[in-house]
């Protein structure tokens, strides 16, 4: 059962919604796949070389070997462009809630306690949204059991003064708040 106040489904038209969040993801996964190839290449040059010293009749295979380098360093940088492709779409499904959160926490900081974080199906951190919007419904009826008791207070004289200090410490913490 969905949310009856969540918005319609939101599609990001850009991958690269937090640049350098995302950049610096995409740099660390690209920079672990390029020395993951630059060690198995370095293996593979080890052991084949050995295997020649030990059989010199196999050194036109090395030097044939050694001819497909330049082939084998195209073949790299397609590998790591496909890994950017895939880091970049990872990275969205985090950098994108992220995003989300920084903004409902502007709005929450503006004073709309009424504001709630809904994020996309697929989407990393729906524990968070959970757990933010169950704070901030907790906050909010606070705030309005406060707004109820400022009311009473008016009709009774001996809690004005605990309703003023108690609005007033509630304006401190957040001055602009709305229910």
């Amino acid at each position: 059962m969905e949310n009856q106040n969540a918005p319609k489904p939101f599609q990001r038209k850009t991958i690269i919604v937090k640049k350098s969040l995302q950049y610096r993801y995409m740099l660390l996964i690209s920079f672990s796949v390029l020395v993951a190839f630059i060690i198995m290449a370095l293996d593979m040059i080890w052991t084949i070389s050995k295997v020649v010293n030990e059989h010199p009749m196999m050194q036109p295979l090395l030097d044939e070997l050694f001819s497909m380098a330049p082939l084998f360093g195209i073949k790299t940088l397609m590998y790591l462009l496909i890994v950017v492709i895939v880091s970049a779409v990872i990275s969205h499904k985090m950098a994108g809630p992220i995003y989300k959160f920084e903004k409902s926490c502007q709005t929450v900081a503006s004073g709309d306690l009424s504001h709630r974080v809904f994020l996309r199906k697929g989407d990393q951190l729906t524990e968070l949204q959970d757990s933010f919007n169950d704070m901030l419904s907790k906050f909010h009826s606070y705030a309005a059991e406060a707004e109820k008791l400022k009311n009473k207070a008016l009709t009774e004289p001996r809690l004005t003064e605990y309703c003023e200090q108690y609005d007033k410490k509630v304006k401190e913490i957040m001055p602009n708040f709305r229910l």
